[in-house]
């Protein structure tokens, strides 16, 4: 009788989160018969700002998120899975990478996890209600701000600008206007700074009065469910809105607005899988984040489970675009000109204090130079 060998996982609260793990979990145990592994969930918020240190001693497989890599390396947090996974099913990874996902895993020569999820801020929609308005989707930033204006006023506009994500679409906006340099020696650069919070204080004003508040599934499922909102920029795409049945109207995406000046589209999400460096079984957890991250379990029991693929041959995949009613053909463009941010030590910190610091400026209508000042100072003193 075989002796069960069980790894512990924590995955995020959202079927797209959970649901492909549980069941590329189930499909590997069946090829390993020893293996038990075992989901626990915690809050998209915690995601993306609870120390890997709290998770480390508990779990032994963690999804993560890319800027964590420098503190991981720093702090030897994360086992390097090119010690781990053969290098010929790394280099076929590599290049069945969508957009930066892949390398955006890398820091210092060492690789701490593979992208299984891909995503980046996109655009969302009602198609049946933009085609019955006889409405274009927005391409650049300057027709997103003539959109406003032609919208009867039963219909709206909305963002999620909760701390977290007014953070993404910040530095999003930073990027489209002041190309993938803009931060240089832990310093933001003060004039676009400014000028890209002026510029978010103009949308607002236009904008459904709960953006500030909304993260972006709270958005989807307002479009999902009633006919109110009808576009959404720049917010993280979700399959699952984009799947029939899925919710009581269907909501497309595509690619958020840009600056056509500058080949920088928005900031890259996604989702990473690694594993602990208290992990004891280390060859059976690197045997299971390989199997998940490879293109046929991506194409196949990933997706069909509701997961949102970090492999390009899962988004190429006409079944997968039927399924997602074109999600991932429609968004490649910005994937493959995403702007990855800072991975170094300290970045995460920076990165949850400077939310909220902007979220809080643009609440109270805080004059853009005097955030900004403030923005600057705080990423220094980390």
């Amino acid at each position: 009788m075989l002796k069960t060998i069980t790894l512990k996982g924590i995955a995020w609260d959202h079927p797209r989160g959970y649901e492909p793990l549980k069941a590329t979990s189930a499909a590997f145990a069946k090829i390993h018969p020893e293996v038990n592994i075992e989901w626990d969930i915690r809050s998209l918020k915690e995601f993306g700002d609870m120390p890997i240190e709290n998770l480390i001693e508990v779990y032994d497989l963690i999804t993560i998120d890319h800027p964590y890599m420098g503190q991981a390396n720093a702090n030897n947090l994360l086992l390097p899975l090119d010690k781990l996974i053969p290098r010929h099913s790394l280099e076929k990874l590599k290049a069945e990478s969508v957009g930066p996902s892949y390398q955006s895993y890398y820091y210092n020569g060492n690789l701490y996890a593979l992208a299984v999820d891909a995503a980046a801020l996109i655009a969302a929609y009602r198609e049946d209600l933009i085609l019955k308005l006889g409405l274009n989707i927005p391409k650049t930033r300057a027709e997103l701000l003539d959109f406003y204006k032609i919208i009867p006023s039963s219909y709206m506009v909305a963002w999620p600008l909760c701390a977290t994500d007014l953070w993404c679409t910040f530095l999003t906006l930073c990027a489209q206007d002041g190309g993938r340099d803009f931060i240089k020696d832990k310093i933001i650069e003060n004039r676009l700074g400014i000028q890209v919070l002026d510029e978010l204080k103009i949308h607002l004003e236009y904008l459904h009065h709960d953006s500030i508040n909304w993260n972006p599934i709270q958005i989807l499922s307002r479009m999902a469910e009633d006919n109110e909102i009808i576009y959404s920029p720049f917010l993280f795409g979700y399959t699952n809105y984009s799947r029939s049945g899925y919710a009581k109207n269907l909501v497309k995406f595509g690619n958020s607005p840009t600056n056509p000046n500058i080949e920088v589209s928005t900031i890259l999400g996604g989702v990473g899988l690694a594993i602990s460096a208290h992990c004891e079984h280390r060859d059976l957890a690197a045997a299971y984040v390989n199997y998940v991250a490879k293109a046929e379990t991506q194409e196949g029991i990933y997706t069909k489970n509701g997961g949102q693929p970090g492999n390009l041959e899962a988004w190429q995949s006409d079944a997968n675009n039927r399924l997602c009613n074109n999600f991932f053909a429609n968004t490649m463009d910005t994937m493959n000109k995403a702007y990855v941010r800072p991975q170094h030590m300290g970045w995460n910190k920076f990165q949850e204090q400077g939310a909220e610091l902007l979220h809080n400026g643009l609440v109270k209508d805080i004059p853009s130079d005097t955030i900004m000042k403030k923005l600057n100072q705080l990423y220094q003193s980390i």
